[in-house]
């Protein structure tokens, strides 16, 4: 699995505002959430609940996880996941092919 920078800018940006907003206690459970959203996605990228979404780019799927939605493609074997966007995002306008670098 792979992981792009904006994906890990995303995730970082998730750890500072839910320390800002719930406390420093609710983080390891937030990022838990998103780490067991990883796993589902290595193991099965197609995983019941996921959606493609080929008007963000060619091949990108998403998958929800509480709030949050990993935007993601299969390339060969391997899962890039190109963003982690909260679900009141709008995905189209910080989504594009350039985002899997």
């Amino acid at each position: 699995m792979l992981s792009s920078r904006l994906a890990d800018e995303n995730t970082l940006s998730i750890f500072r505002y839910t320390i800002k907003k719930w406390g420093a206690e609710q983080v390891p459970v937030s990022l838990g959430l998103l780490e067991a959203g990883r796993f589902e996605l290595e193991n099965d990228p197609f995983v019941i609940g996921s959606k493609a979404r080929e008007d963000l780019a060619h091949g990108c799927r998403v998958f929800g996880v509480e709030k949050h939605d990993f935007v993601y493609r299969v390339k060969d074997v391997v899962v890039e996941i190109g963003r982690i966007l909260h679900d009141s995002m709008d995905f189209a306008r910080h989504m594009d092919e350039e985002a899997f670098d």
